[in-house]
């Protein structure tokens, strides 16, 4: 019996497949069945399964009592027959998984999850026979749902299975019951009650079911019979049964000779009034009905189903019946049957006990919310290492904690030195993107890819278009280099945590030491980008980047409504090296930390700041954003800046190596170190795209009020 996930799950009932592949491999018998309801799990864990059963000498029957979704789906394959129920179901998906790290690590687990897929695609073609279609179901991420007779069709089963037959005799007595029960709410009811109350009459009626009534009874069925076969039929069995049959008044009846029906008798030793014990087995069958429906009776398909059967005291209803259907409905319905539960493929036991003492470092650091349920939640630094260095199979019996950490640091199979990483790349991170910088919001990042030098070319240094007459031939653009050339550099600097950290526990370790290098690196590439604005650099047409003939210089004037209206107009007049008009809007204005406050009450005063009248209107109001730096007050307290909208003209842009915009972190362990060192390095660099998309006011003191 496989119930429940697929593989080792920490926090939910699962399936060990180690465990299973052994039971199967002692097993002698000559058929083997397979009793299957499981959400999935385990890619590897049910490929497992899956070829212990294939290679087992004994023929396998597998039959889906609930459901066979995802990697349990492919155990199903692994039957000679495979047997399923209407109201099974059977669904088949892309194998997934949960990653982290760099690209290249994506890009691993991307090429593991298409191996996954392939192995898998093989199980179901080879059963199926449809090659093409199985693989297009992993392939297109869906997850594709199938009742049992779908999954016949679909080629993922052999044959839909009635419920268990050995319920027949019992349904019998509980038929009469039934019977006796329509026969009773006839008598006065109205005419489309009656015609329903006879389709049930007739519905429920065997030569058994018949044999059992009461000689009244039986001649009332007659008389509700209407399908005239039918009514033959019952006749002779009543006729040879040694009991006349009724006729209607008026009307004289023959029988004619027949050859004798075979009456079932009934069991030895049965109870002397069979209706009783009918009557109690469809009791029993109504609460097994109610145990099974009441946990999903906030369904309104599952509640209204559920009170029709109970209803129509149907005995051909059992309750294995309604607990499948009840399956199905829920299948339909928007919640899934496992409460929203991820099982996630491609992860094992190992992956999972090292998130959780991940989960728990970085929990207590203060760096990420403690998990419920993590068994590792609380546990101090040496007592994960003694997890992890048991976790290998080495014994820490009789060693003290010095020794316990450094083999923890050293075991080569131990997840120490990797959960240490993970902690320290969070606390990284979370420094990087916690500091005061706001040079992203002015800039753009691109994807280098690499450190040679690289040209980058404005937008706006595009030649303009050309008529071209019917018939006539296109002329070769042209790009201008007006930018700087961009050349990726690496910051970075070392850590280390020592065995004695963690003897000490000493939590700081995680989080200040490495968030605050986090904050260092967002600062030194922001230090890089104003640098490069102070500094004036020349471009590569010879001439500085703030200077007359690129015509983004203005004349010296404090921030004020007219003379940030100039610097729009200036943009707006701006053109490129053909003299052609290219309009660049401007998205704000970059100030020392001394002006801030005076460009923000420009951006949102009513009245013109600045003109000497009264009630002129700001004409600039909330056109711009502002952004202040106090890397620009070491350069010049009044000097204030334009910036384009980069998604017309970039001014600054920063190069990031394959596009990664957080700092890396790469470890290091041996002999000569007692803990374990991190270099943290970001590989990056600000350069000028297009003096176009950048302006600057040399800016005037704010006049001194007598």
């Amino acid at each position: 019996m496989i119930y429940g996930a697929i593989g080792g799950f920490l926090f939910e009932e699962s399936v060990s497949a180690s465990e299973l592949v052994e039971q199967i491999g002692q097993i002698t018998a000559s058929t083997i069945h397979v009793r299957l309801n499981s959400v999935g799990g385990v890619v590897a864990d049910g490929l497992a399964i899956h070829n212990a059963l294939k290679s087992h000498a004994a023929r396998k029957i597998v039959t889906v009592e609930g459901q066979a979704a995802s990697i349990a789906s492919l155990i199903l394959q692994a039957g000679d027959e495979r047997r399923v129920y209407a109201s099974s179901l059977v669904m088949v998906h892309a194998p997934r998984t949960m990653a982290a790290g760099s690209a290249t690590a994506f890009r691993q687990n991307a090429d593991a999850l298409d191996a996954h897929a392939t192995a898998m695609l093989e199980a179901y073609a080879a059963r199926s026979g449809r090659r093409e279609e199985m693989e297009r179901l992993l392939t297109d991420d869906v997850d594709h749902w199938y009742s049992g007779p779908q999954a016949v069709d679909a080629g993922l089963a052999d044959v839909v299975i009635d419920a268990d037959g050995g319920a027949s005799a019992r349904l019998a007595g509980a038929s009469a019951v039934a019977i006796s029960g329509y026969l009773q709410s006839i008598d006065g009811a109205a005419s489309p009650v009656v015609a329903q109350l006879r389709h049930h009459i007739a519905a429920s009626l065997s030569p058994t079911v018949f044999a059992s009534l009461s000689e009244v009874s039986q001649s009332a069925v007659i008389g509700h019979i209407e399908d005239p076969t039918m009514n033959q039929q019952y006749r002779h069995i009543l006729a040879n049964a040694g009991r006349s049959t009724p006729a209607p008044a008026g009307v004289t009846t023959t029988t004619p000779p027949v050859a004798p029906v075979a009456v079932s008798p009934a069991p030895v030793g049965a109870a002397a009034d069979p209706v009783q014990a009918a009557m109690a087995a469809l009791r029993e069958r109504n609460t097994q009905i109610q145990a099974m429906a009441t946990p999903h009776l906030g369904n309104a398909q599952v509640r209204e189903y559920v009170e029709g059967v109970m209803a129509q005291a149907d005995t051909n209803v059992t309750a294995d019946a309604v607990g499948r259907h009840i399956l199905a409905l829920l299948a339909t319905s928007a919640g899934p049957l496992n409460g929203g539960a991820q099982i996630t493929a491609g992860t094992d036991q190992r992956d999972l006990t090292r998130a959780a003492m991940s989960n728990a470092i970085q929990a207590r650091a203060g760096l990420v919310q403690a998990a419920d349920g993590n068994p590792y939640r609380g546990m101090t630094m040496s007592e994960i290492a003694r997890a992890c260095v048991e976790a290998t199979g080495a014994r820490a019996t009789g060693m003290d904690r010095m020794q316990i950490v450094g083999m923890a640091f050293t075991h080569s199979t131990s997840d120490f030195p990797a959960l240490l990483g993970d902690a320290a790349r969070s606390a990284v991170l979370k420094g990087y993107e916690e500091a005061e910088e706001n040079f992203d919001q002015f800039t753009r990042a691109v994807s280098v890819p690499d450190f040679k030098p690289t040209n980058l070319v404005g937008l706006g240094a595009f030649s303009d278009l050309d008529v071209v007459p019917e018939g006539g031939k296109y002329k070769q653009g042209t790009f201008s280099e007006q930018s700087q050339a961009m050349k990726i550099v690496t910051y970075g600097k070392l850590f280390t945590i020592t065995r004695q950290a963690i003897i000490n526990d000493d939590l700081g370790i995680f989080s200040d030491v490495p968030r605050k290098l986090g904050q260092a690196a967002r600062r030194t590439l922001a230090k890089a980008v104003f640098d490069l604005i102070n500094g004036n650099p020349v471009l590569a047409d010879g001439k500085t980047l703030f200077h007359a003939d690129h015509n983004n210089l203005l004349q010296a004037a404090l921030i004020s409504t007219a003379s940030v209206g100039a610097m729009q107009a200036k943009m707006r007049r701006q053109k490129d090296k053909d003299d052609n008009l290219i309009q660049v809007p401007m998205k704000g204005l970059l100030t020392p930390v001394a002006l801030g406050e005076r460009a923000r009450a420009v951006r949102t005063a009513e009245y013109a700041v600045g003109s000497g009248k009264e009630r002129d209107p700001n004409t600039v109001r909330n056109t711009f954003e502002v952004w202040d730096h106090g890397r620009l007050d070491e350069k010049s307290a009044e000097a204030w800046y334009g910036i384009a909208n980069p998604a017309y003209v970039d001014g600054i842009v920063v190069g990031y190596l394959e596009g990664n915009q957080t700092p890396y972190l790469e470890q290091q362990q041996g002999f000569d170190m007692d803990g374990v060192a991190w270099k943290v390095r970001l590989d990056a660099a600000p350069a000028i795209a297009d003096y176009r998309g950048i302006y600057k006011n040399p800016g005037k003191p704010e006049p001194v009020e007598a």
